[in-house]
């Protein structure tokens, strides 16, 4: 029943990710080696007054759109994942469910954690060792039940866990956006002979 929930998910995934991509690279018969600069090329098209119905943004408004993408493959399942968000919206939001995701990332622990259940389940002693022998059980537990409560954990049986499928590739990125974002801060902080 599992196999079949994956194979129906990744179906869906493709079908959500296809109309984005597929059909006009395969209309101007580009291949998707420039894939990156069409996706730069789509969201420009969101500057100056695309997404604001048309109309010039005013002198302090934002206008453009933020999107993000993946496609992980691992243990033979695919997991594939799109979404775009206009900048407006991202501003204009209310932070705290925001502050609190990333303050439940922000935690080395739990992203050791989340790292060690990509593409597979683990028992609590495996996560415990994940950790390293100094970390106590009821350490362990704690941020357990802090991912599961964020929705990005799921315990499939009692005492075994895995990372939810919706999260890897928000997450990777997530990962990847704070190494983009430390990277400044090293180059920015060497620039400035600190």
């Amino acid at each position: 029943m599992e196999q079949r929930l994956a194979a129906l998910e990744r179906r869906v995934e493709r079908l959500e990710t296809a109309p984005a991509t597929r059909p006009k690279e395969q209309a101007a018969g580009r291949s998707t080696g420039n894939a990156p600069l069409q996706l730069l090329d789509r969201l420009r098209e969101h500057i100056g007054g695309a997404d604001n119905g048309g109309q010039a943004p005013g002198p302090l408004e934002a206008t453009g759109a933020i999107a993000y993408a993946g496609a992980v493959g691992h243990d033979g399942r695919e997991y594939l994942w799109t979404k775009q968000r206009p900048v407006r919206d991202l501003i204009g939001a209310e932070q705290s469910g925001t502050a609190t995701m990333l303050e439940c990332l922000g935690s080395p622990a739990r992203l050791a954690l989340l790292t060690a259940l990509i593409g597979t389940s683990r028992t609590r002693t495996q996560l415990q060792e994940a950790l390293g022998e100094t970390t106590s059980t009821g350490h362990l537990y704690h941020h357990l039940r802090g991912l599961q409560a964020a929705g990005l954990l799921i315990q499939p049986r009692r005492g075994e866990y895995e990372l939810a499928a919706h999260a890897l590739v928000p997450l990777l990125t997530i990962i990847a956006a704070a190494l983009d974002l430390s990277a400044r801060g090293d180059q920015a902080a060497w620039e400035a002979g600190e």
